[in-house]
């Protein structure tokens, strides 16, 4: 896979892009909105193998002294016939492993 960025990183506007094989797959994530300490809202683009979009976030919640909560989503919408395949997709098998290991990359970075 082959990662590109354009702008600044952790400001409005910055994206980036990927470009993998037929797995992967082509897109990319822009920044849209910043609410410092709060929440980083983003659209997602995926070209290949099908062309999507979808709202994503990263949203914090203060759980104490030095814990911070993350909740990281996304919702989008799917055309036809994509949208009758979603009744019978696990959405937590098919990404929840992906939102895990960049939970937990976020993780070990911030407690550095």
């Amino acid at each position: 896979m082959t990662q590109s960025y354009v702008g600044s990183d952790g400001e409005v506007g910055f994206v980036a892009r990927l470009q993998g094989n037929k797995d992967v797959g082509e897109g990319e994530q822009e920044i849209l909105k910043i609410i410092e300490n709060e929440k980083v809202i983003s659209k997602l683009r995926f070209f290949k193998p099908c062309k999507s979009e979808a709202d994503a976030f990263l949203q914090t919640e203060n759980l104490g002294d030095n814990e911070t909560g993350v909740t990281w989503g996304f919702s989008g919408k799917n055309k036809v016939p994509f949208n009758i395949f979603m009744l019978f997709m696990n959405m937590d098998k098919a990404v929840g492993k992906n939102f895990e290991e960049g939970l937990a990359d976020l993780k070990a970075h911030l407690e550095k």
